[in-house]
């Protein structure tokens, strides 16, 4: 575990709350749990608000662990945010769609586009973290083997969330006046953006956009945008940042908290 920039906490010392947003888990449980700890020893004040960034589950060591550790934090601090990633939407999407059928070959079945979708960006791997032994018939009815719990939780993620100074989104925003090539889909740029935003220097309405969905190396600090995810499901460290929600227009650097990943050496933001 580190933690490290220079920034004074001037809202902890006035008691006004803190916000700690946090990157992309992607199923990481043993990361999270390190992770909640982390915080704690800041320490987690009742008023501070934890905010997670999305994508809490597919390819990662336990989604459905991580879901069921994420509702007990909410019962834990009701104040808890919680924004949806692209891969929540990809899960969501394929229960609004046709359920699976039977192929033309024993074992073989057809899947509906959205379903397909997911499974290919590491949905079946959340699947079988729910049930790892599924007969063919509880294959075919996927969805009953989530608990309506984790359902209740991944449609109760919000799309955004601002504050005076910041505005919290999964991928990030469309820079004004610049067009998207998600947008001829339908696709909605704070699941799905990251050219043209990445490389915007827009002054999005005057707020810092914090955001995951991208992974870097290492944090991107910059004017008008932070990034958070640092592939934590690829090798790389789970990030938080320390954030005063009320900041002035100069705000200083964010403070960064990381679970540092056993396996770094497979880390490739590509």
């Amino acid at each position: 575990m580190r933690l490290f920039g220079s920034q004074r906490d001037e809202a902890r010392m006035d008691g006004e709350p803190l916000i700690y947003a946090i990157a992309d888990v992607h199923g990481q449980i043993t990361m999270l749990r390190a992770m909640l700890e982390m915080l704690k020893e800041q320490p987690l004040r009742e008023q501070d608000i934890l905010l997670f960034l999305g994508d809490y589950i597919d390819r990662g060591e336990d989604s459905c662990g991580t879901v069921d550790m994420l509702i007990e934090l909410q019962r834990e601090r009701p104040n808890t945010i919680f924004l949806r990633g692209n891969h929540e939407q990809l899960m969501l999407d394929a229960l609004e769609s046709d359920p699976p059928k039977y192929g033309a070959t024993p074992d073989s079945f057809l899947l509906s586009d959205p379903t397909s979708l997911w499974f290919q960006n590491g949905g079946e791997d959340t699947l079988y973290s729910y049930k790892s032994d599924m007969n063919d018939e509880e294959y075919m009815r996927w969805w009953e083997v989530v608990p309506a719990a984790h359902w209740e939780f991944l449609n109760s993620t919000l799309l955004e969330h601002l504050t005076p100074r910041y505005h919290f989104v999964h991928a990030g925003l469309l820079p004004k006046g610049k067009a998207w090539e998600g947008q001829a889909h339908g696709a909605d740029a704070r699941l799905w953006i990251r050219e043209p935003f990445l490389s915007s220097r827009d002054d999005f309405d005057g707020r810092i956009v914090v955001f995951g969905h991208t992974p870097t190396q290492r944090p991107l600090i910059e004017r008008n945008k932070l990034g958070l995810d640092t592939g934590a499901v690829f090798g790389g460290p789970l990030t938080a940042a320390a954030l005063d929600p009320n900041a002035g227009r100069r705000p200083p650097a964010p403070r960064i908290l990381q679970v540092a990943h056993a396996a770094r050496s497979n880390f490739d933001p590509r």
